[in-house]
This record gives C-alpha cells, structure tokens and sequence, in this order.
C-alpha cells in the first residue's frame, strides 16, 4: 500500500474513532462523510474512493460507509 494511501486511511479511521460516540454506524457515517466533504482536497478523495472501489478493507466501518454516502451523492 501507498504511504499516502496509509495515511488517508489512518486519518479517516481516526475520524471514524474520534465521533464514535455520535450514537450508531450510521450517524458516525454521516459526520465522517461531511469531514471528508468539507475538508479534504479533491486528490485524497479520489485516493479514498480508489481504496473503497477495491473493497477498502482496512477501514473502520462507519469510515467506509462514509465514503460509500460520498461516493454516491457524487453520482447524483
């Protein structure tokens, strides 16, 4: 894996970690997906979209499902 891809994937789990207590998978999803929307640049969310086309097995789970709720609005 990419040193920078690592470090994407760190920095989502760590989100995903930090928001744990927001309540459910879903509501920890939601406030990771409007981190990632707001702050990270186009560049790490296509690196993170790559990642989860590919399964994205090493992220927490609220931090995949984030990027799924992404990934998805952008198709819309």
């Amino acid at each position: 894996m990419h040193n920078e891809q690592e470090r994407i994937i760190s920095m989502i789990n760590q989100i995903a970690e930090n928001n744990i207590s927001a309540g459910d998978e879903s509501a920890v999803a939601t406030i990771v997906a409007g981190h990632v929307k707001k702050f990270w640049p186009r560049r790490m969310k296509n690196m993170l979209k790559d990642y989860i086309e590919q399964g994205g097995p090493a992220l927490h789970p609220a931090a995949l499902q984030a990027g799924k709720q992404l990934f998805e609005e952008s198709k819309a």
